[in-house]
C-alpha cells in the first residue's frame, strides 16, 4: 500500500515537473555564448550575466561563469537585447545592444571587466559576517567568526544562542521543547539521547553557521513545534589544496582534549574533502533529589544523592566527493561517521523515613556502566540545472546505519538506621544491543517563472528499521549471571513516512508571499515481542504553510505567517522495556503514546533591516510530556511520557544588534513567554500549570586591533515550567580573547565559559496529588580553554559560492 502511494506520488511529481519544463522551452531555441575576463584576460569564474529586453530594459535570463570564466545562455526568443556583466571588485559592463535571430546560435565573445580602485591609504579591508544575522524567516548564527565557538561542541554552541535553552540535553525554542534538529538541511532520525550524544562529540572547528527558524515552509519536514535548528558544517569551496588543523584543551574539576584536521583539494571537475576529529573529555553529574509520598495516609521521604563520572572517547570523520559532470550537473558522494566509546561510574546513597530528617533505612549503590556507539551514514546525490531561468532538480539518498551495545551493573546495598545491612544486597546488571537501520530517498525540483515568482515541489520517502533487546541478569552468589526472562523482551519498531510537498513564492510590488502545502503518510509498528503485542497504526496529515510580507520601505518591513506542524513520539518513548537507574527509579515507554500536533501564527516586524520583533501564538493538541509517576506499593519513582489535553504558548522574542562604536558590537535577544500546560488527570487529579517567563542573550565582540579581538556572552533564563515541572532560574558569562599570526594563518583564541560557575546548577521540583519532588543537578559548566588553528594552502576566499553537494535527515531513534 506504502509503495502504491509513493509512486502515485511520483507521477504526480512528474507530471509536474514535465509541465514546467515544456513550458519554459516553449518559443525559445536562440542561445548566446561567450567569456569573462579581466582586463589581462584572466578568466573570472562566477561572475553574473544578465540578459535584458531593449523595449523595457526587463530581465529576460540570467547566468554565471564557470570555473574558466565561460558562460552560456539558452531557449532566448528572437530579439533585441543588451546584457550586464558584473562581479564583486570590478566595474559593471554593459553591452551594446544586439538583435538575435530565432535559432541563432551568437558567439558573444570575450567581456573584459576592469578593477574597482579603492584607495584607503594603505589600509586592506576584508569582509567579515556578523556574528548574528537577522532574516525576515530565520536568525543565523556565524559559528566561524566566534571566539566562544572554538574549542567547543555543538551542544555548548546551542546554549549560546539567541532564544534557545539546553536542559541536561534537552533542547527548548523561546519556551518550546520538540525542537528538530537538521545537519546540513537534513533531519538525524537519532533519539534525543542519541542526538545529544552527537551534539557533544561535534566539535565547532567543523560548523560553519546555525540556522533558527520558528515556523519553517513547506519544504522541511513537518516534524518540530517549536522550529527547526539546521546546523551547516563547513565545506571549502577555495580553488587548489588546503589544509587546516585545529587543537583544544580544556580544563575545568575534569579535563577534555580535542584535535582535528581538514582538507580538501579542488579544481574545475573534482571537489574531494575529507576531515577528522578526536575528542577526549571527563566529566560528572552530580543529582540531588528530596522527594516525598503520601499513600494511605502514610508518608515516606526520601533523600537521594549520586555523583556520575564519565569518558568519553569521540571519533568524527566525513569524507566525500563532488564531481562537476558537465557545466549544468553534478553528481556527489560522502560517508561519514561518529565512533563512541563511554565509560561510568555512579555512586549513590538514597536515605528513606517516615518522618522528614529521620533516616529508617539507606540504600547505597554503585553502578558502572559502558557504552559504545557506532554511528555510519552514505548518501549518494546528483543536481541538475534545467535551463539558464535558474530551473534545478536534486535527488538525494542516505542509508545510516547505528549500532550501540550498553551494559550497566548495579549493585545495591541496603542499610537500618545503624547503618548495619539487614538484607542481601540486590545486584543485577541490563545488557541493551540496539541495531537501527535508516533509508532516505528525497527529490526537489525548484522552477523560477520570472524573476519575481517560483514553484518548488519535492518527494520523499524514509523508512526506520529499529531492533532493541533488553536482557535482565541477576547476579548469584558463586559470581554467575542468570537471566530473568520476565524482565528481558525484545522491542522491534518499524516506521515509514512518505512525504510530497508544494511551495509557490510570488512577489507583488511591495508584497510577497508564500503559500505551500505538506502531505506526510505515516505506518508505524511496534512489536513488543517477548509480551506479544503489537501496536500498528496508519495516519495521513496535511501540513500548510502560508507566509506574507509587506515592505513598508527599503528598510522596514512587516510580515505574518502560520504553519501547522507534528511531532511523532521518540523510538525510546515508545519502547516498552523498564529501564533501571537505581533501586529506586526506572524509566519506561508508552506504546500508546500518540503524536501531538501545533498549529502555529506570527506576526513579525523588521526595523530598518536588523531589529527584529516577532509575536506568536501556537497551540499544541495531544501535547507530549516527560512526567514522573510514583507507585503506591514500592514507592518507586517511574519516568515515562504521556499526552496531555494541550500545551499554548504565547511569545514575544525581540532580536535587537547594536553597533556601540565602531570596534564594539553587541547582539542582543530577549524572549518573553506565556506557558500553559492542560491535562485531565496525572496521578488521579487534573493538572493546570502556567507561567509567564524570560530569557535575555547578549553578545558583545571587540575589535582591539586588526589581530586581537574580544568577545563577552551572557544570558539569564527566569523561572518556568515544562510539563509537570517548575524549572527555577539561572544565568551563565562566558569571555574569551583572540588573536591571529602569521598573515592570518594561525589563530590562537583563549576563552572561560561559565566564570561564575552558575549555569550548570539547576534546580527544578513539582508538587503532584501524592507527591512531591525538588531536584538538584550540577555539571562541569566552567570550563577554561586554549585553542590553536592553523591553515596551509590557499585560503584567498572566493567571491562567490559554488553549490556543494546536498544532505538531509536523522532525528528520533532509540
Amino acid at each position: 500500500m506504502v509503495r502504491k502511494n509513493f509512486a502515485i506520488l511520483i507521477l504526480i511529481f512528474c507530471a509536474i515537473l514535465l509541465g514546467t519544463t515544456a513550458n519554459a522551452q516553449t518559443d525559445a531555441t536562440a542561445q548566446i555564448s561567450g567569456n569573462i575576463t579581466t582586463a589581462i584576460n584572466e578568466p573570472l569564474p562566477y561572475a553574473n550575466l544578465v540578459v535584458f529586453k531593449v523595449s523595457d530594459s526587463s530581465m529576460v535570463k540570467g547566468a554565471m561563469t564557470d570555473d574558466m570564466g565561460s558562460f552560456l545562455v539558452e531557449e532566448l526568443p528572437a530579439g533585441k537585447y543588451y546584457v550586464s556583466a558584473s562581479i564583486l571588485g570590478f566595474k559593471t559592463h554593459i553591452s551594446d545592444v544586439f538583435d538575435i535571430a530565432a535559432n541563432e546560435k551568437k558567439e558573444f565573445g570575450t567581456i573584459q571587466l576592469e578593477e574597482e580602485n579603492f584607495e584607503l591609504e594603505g589600509v586592506t579591508v576584508t569582509s567579515k559576517k556578523p556574528l548574528i544575522q537577522n532574516k525576515v524567516d530565520r536568525v543565523v548564527l556565524n559559528i566561524e567568526n566566534s571566539i566562544l565557538a572554538t574549542g567547543n561542541t555543538a551542544m555548548d554552541i546551542l546554549q549560546k544562542a539567541p532564544g534557545v535553552t539546553v536542559d541536561n540535553g534537552v533542547l527548548s525554542l523561546i519556551g518550546k521543547s520538540n525542537v528538530l534538529i537538521l545537519i546540513n538541511g537534513k533531519q538525524t532520525y537519532l533519539s534525543q539521547d542519541q542526538l545529544k550524544n552527537l551534539m557533544n562529540a561535534t566539535q565547532s572547528s567543523a560548523i560553519e553557521s546555525i540556522e533558527i527558524m520558528t515556523n519553517p515552509s513547506a519544504k522541511y519536514d513537518a516534524a518540530g513545534n517549536a522550529g527547526i535548528i539546521n546546523i551547516k558544517m563547513k565545506k571549502n569551496r577555495d580553488d587548489g589544496t588546503n589544509v587546516s588543523v585545529n587543537l583544544s584543551n580544556g580544563q575545568g574539576i575534569y579535563r577534555e582534549t580535542n584535535g582535528g584536521m581538514t582538507l580538501n583539494h579542488r579544481n574545475k571537475l573534482l571537489n574531494i574533502f575529507t576531515n577528522y576529529d578526536y575528542s577526549d573529555s571527563e566529566d560528572f553529574s552530580a543529582l540531588e533529589v528530596d522527594r516525598s509520598t503520601s499513600f494511605s495516609e502514610r508518608s515516606t521521604f526520601f533523600n537521594s544523592s549520586s555523583f556520575d563520572r564519565f569518558r568519553y572517547k569521540t571519533h568524527n570523520f566525513k569524507f566525500g566527493t563532488d564531481v562537476n559532470l558537465t557545466p549544468k550537473s553534478s553528481l556527489g558522494f560522502i560517508i561519514s561517521g561518529n565512533f563512541r566509546d563511554g565509560d561510568s561510574r555512579l555512586k549513590s546513597t538514597t536515605e528513606i523515613g517516615a518522618q522528614r530528617g529521620i533516616v529508617d533505612s539507606t540504600v547505597v549503590g554503585l553502578n558502572t556502566g559502558r557504552f559504545p556507539t557506532r554511528y555510519l551514514t552514505y548518501n549518494v546525490n546528483y543536481s541538475v540545472k534545467l535551463d539558464t531561468m535558474g530551473t534545478d532538480l536534486a535527488f538525494s539518498y542516505d542509508y545510516s546505519n547505528s549500532r550501540r551495545n550498553e551494559s550497566f551493573d548495579f549493585r545495591n546495598r541496603f542499610l537500618d538506621q545503624n547503618r548495619i545491612e539487614y538484607r542481601p544486597a540486590n545486584n543485577f546488571r541490563n545488557l541493551t544491543p540496539q541495531d537501527a537501520d535508516i533509508y532516505v530517498g528525497k527529490m526537489d525540483f525548484t522552477h523560477p517563472f520570472n524573476e519575481n515568482s517560483n514553484l518548488g515541489a519535492g518527494l520523499k520517502y524514509s523508512s526506520v528499521e529499529t531492533d532493541n533487546v533488553l536482557q535482565f541478569d541477576i547476579l548469584q552468589d558463586n559470581g554467575s549471571y542468570v537471566n530473568d526472562e520476565r524482565r528481558s523482551n525484545q522491542f522491534i519498531y518499524n516506521e515509514s513516512i512518505s512525504a510530497a510537498y508544494l511551495n509557490y513564492n510570488t512577489q507583488l510590488g511591495s508584497y510577497s508571499f508564500q503559500a505551500g502545502l505538506r502531505a506526510e503518510r505515516t505506518a508505524s509498528t511496534g512489536n513488543s515481542v517477548t509480551d506479544e503485542n503489537v501496536v500498528d497504526r496508519t495516519y495521513t496529515n496535511l501540513f500548510p504553510t502560508l507566509f506574507v510580507q509587506k515592505k513598508i520601505n527599503d528598510t522596514n518591513t512587516i510580515s505574518a505567517s502560520y504553519g501547522r506542524r507534528i511531532d511523532r513520539p521518540n523510538y525510546s518513548s515508545l519502547n516498552p522495556f523498564v529501564y533501571y537507574i537505581d533501586q529506586y527509579t526506572f524509566r519506561f515507554g508508552n506504546p500508546f503514546l500518540k503524536p501531538q500536533y501545533t498549529d502555529t501564527y506570527n506576526i513579525g516586524y523588521l526595523l530598518k533591516n536588523k531589529y527584529k520583533f516577532d509575536f506568536s501564538y501556537s497551540n499544541t493538541k495531544d501535547a507530549i510530556a516527560f512526567i514522573l509517576l510514583t507507585d503506591p506499593e514500592t514507592q518507586s519513582i517511574s519516568q515515562t511520557d504521556a499526552n496531555l489535553n494541550g500545551f499554548n504558548s504565547y511569545s514575544l522574542n525581540v532580536n535587537a544588534p547594536i553597533k556601540v562604536t565602531d570596534r564594539w558590537n553587541t547582539y542582543n535577544n530577549l524572549s518573553v513567554y506565556y506557558n500553559q500546560y492542560k491535562s485531565n488527570e496525572i496521578e488521579g487529579a487534573p493538572l493546570q500549570l502556567e507561567k509567564l517567563a524570560w530569557q535575555l542573550s547578549t553578545t558583545h565582540t571587540f575589535t582591539i586591533d586588526d589581530r586581537l579581538s574580544a568577545e563577552l556572552s551572557a544570558n539569564y533564563v527566569s523561572p518556568n515550567v515544562y510539563g509537570v515541572f517548575n524549572l527555577k532560574s539561572y544565568y551563565g558569562i562566558d569571555l574569551g580573547v583572540g588573536r591571529t599570526f602569521f598573515d592570518d594563518k594561525m589563530n590562537v583564541k583563549f576563552s572561560i565559559n561559565d566564570i561564575l560557575y552558575t549555569k550548570g546548577k539547576r534546580t527544578t521540583f513539582s508538587t503532584l496529588p501524592n507527591s512531591s519532588y525538588d531536584i538538584n543537578t550540577n555539571y562541569n559548566s566552567r570550563i577554561f580553554r586554549l585553542s590553536v588553528s592553523y591553515e596551509f594552502g590557499n585560503i584567498k576566499l572566493k567571491s562567490s559560492e559554488k553549490r556543494g553537494g546536498a544532505e538531509e535527515e536523522k532525528n528520533r531513534l532509540q
